[in-house]
């Protein structure tokens, strides 16, 4: 069997992957002192839709990367504070701001992903 090809394969399947060792990595929450903002549901199960749909949500803003194969030199992550992100999802929500969350808002909010 030829190794020149198995090399190239080995090679060129180590250079996708992710970096091994890591010298920089910094997450930064941005939006920190903020209030919650305070909402009221027309039902349970509204409330349960919203929650739900708000904790999967992605909080991250954005990504740097600088590395090379096996070798992370610098990696910046940005998201949003667990109350920067509560009240975003609720004014994407609250439709009307009203400052009540119907169930067909709730409805609407969990089938749609984030703009």
């Amino acid at each position: 069997m030829p190794r020149l090809p198995v090399a190239v394969a080995i090679f060129g399947s180590l250079t996708l992957l992710p970096g091994c060792i890591t010298l920089f990595s910094k997450t930064e929450v941005v939006r920190d002192g903020e209030a919650r903002r305070p909402v009221k549901f027309e039902c349970q199960e509204a409330a349960d839709k919203f929650v739900a749909a708000a904790k999967s949500r992605d909080h991250e803003i954005g990504s740097t990367y600088v590395g090379v194969p096996f070798v992370t030199l610098y990696n910046k992550d940005t998201k949003l504070s667990e109350v920067a992100a509560w009240n975003d999802a609720v004014s994407r929500c609250d439709t009307d701001q009203d400052g009540l969350i119907t169930l067909v808002e709730a409805a609407v909010f969990e089938k749609f992903p984030k703009d």
